[in-house]
């Protein structure tokens, strides 16, 4: 079974401010930004309902003195998001260098989440413009998104 979680900051993130600034130099009128990291794992369903507890223990993915983890509905990006994944990813077994107990592939992405002037999440438009002069380069990198959020 799959269980995703997003680890992000609950203290100013320097990396989301400063990605805004260079989005905004680069004419796209954006309002904010956040950034969260995505773990996403393959887990024996035994194991399942403990993993966030566990995943919770290993100090490299989570500090609770700074971060927030939050369990997401899918394995998917939300609305006016893009996660940006490496390549040639390839799932690992490990998480910060601890085999964690039923898991059996762990897959790792930057999630960036955008907001217009307004507040109202980004467009599917005005994300694909900061995904194409920014935040992902294709050489090494792909974006993923969603146009709709499934039921």
């Amino acid at each position: 079974m799959n269980k995703t979680f997003a680890v992000a900051l609950t203290i100013p993130d320097n990396e989301a401010f400063t990605a805004l600034a260079a989005l905004r130099r680069l004419g796209l009128p954006l309002g904010g930004v956040r950034r969260a990291d995505i773990w996403s794992f393959e887990v024996d369903a035994a194991e399942a309902a403990g993993l966030p507890q566990t995943l919770a223990t290993v100090e490299t993915v989570f500090n609770p003195n700074k971060h927030e983890l939050t369990e997401r509905a899918g394995a998917h990006p939300l609305a006016g998001e893009v996660w940006i994944v490496p390549q040639d990813e390839g799932g690992a077994v490990r998480v910060g260098g601890r085999a964690l107990a039923g898991v059996r592939e762990v897959r790792r992405a930057v999630a960036w989440q955008l907001f217009e002037v307004s507040g109202a999440l980004a467009t599917p438009e005005l994300l694909d413009r900061a995904i194409e002069t920014f935040l992902c380069n294709p050489a090494f990198q792909k974006a993923i998104t969603i146009r709709k959020v499934p039921r």
